[in-house]
């Protein structure tokens, strides 16, 4: 059997179909005059707004850039400046030095030593007076309630003259600085010996 050839009133069929037919329908004239100037004045608006999108992401990176530089010059600075921090002390503690220096020199060992002790405790009167200054003051020990968080403990001793666990002894000055403490006291406390 051989397959229908399409015949005239089959392809008017086809024709009149209008989900088959493929031709390209034009709506309308071509795009007036008015049309290609909006579409320019678009591109251009375009351009533009990328020209400057650039320059402003320019100036952004400008902008990352010196805060970056900034900040590495403050860190610097910080650095330099923590480093130097205690220059004025350390030339009033110099100062000090110089009087030991004097007193030692001055020390004959044919003269009395009254004098000389005389010397090291202005010498030391200054220095405590330097460092309260600065904000150092010493820790209150003897005869106080003995404090881990102030005091350290080298021995316990019985003693009738103080409560328990009182401090009776202090081997070595504490010291706070504006509140924070910066050395215990070594202390000796009262308690019983079991």
């Amino acid at each position: 059997m051989k397959p229908e050839e399409p015949t005239v009133a089959n392809q008017e069929e086809v024709s009149q179909d209008p989900d088959l037919n493929t031709s390209p329908v034009v709506d309308g004239p071509e795009p007036a005059a008015e049309e290609t100037e909006s579409l320019s004045a678009l591109k251009e608006a375009v351009m533009a707004a990328q020209e400057e999108s650039k320059k402003n992401y320019d100036l952004y990176l400008r902008a990352l850039a010196e805060t970056e530089n900034l900040r590495k010059r403050h860190q610097r600075e910080r650095e330099e400046y923590l480093k130097f921090a205690s220059l004025p002390l350390i030339k009033q503690l110099l100062t000090v030095i110089d009087d030991l220096e004097r007193a030692l020199e001055m020390a004959n060992p044919n003269q009395d030593y009254e004098s000389l002790q005389k010397g090291i405790s202005m010498i030391c009167q200054r220095l405590k007076d330097i460092i309260a200054e600065a904000g150092v003051e010493p820790v209150e020990a003897v005869g106080q309630c003995f404090d881990p968080q102030y005091h350290q403990p080298l021995t316990v001793e019985e003693c009738s003259d103080y409560p328990e666990n009182t401090v009776i002894e202090e081997l070595q000055k504490g010291y706070m600085m504006h509140g924070r403490l910066i050395r215990p006291s070594l202390v000796k406390v009262s308690g019983s010996q079991s």
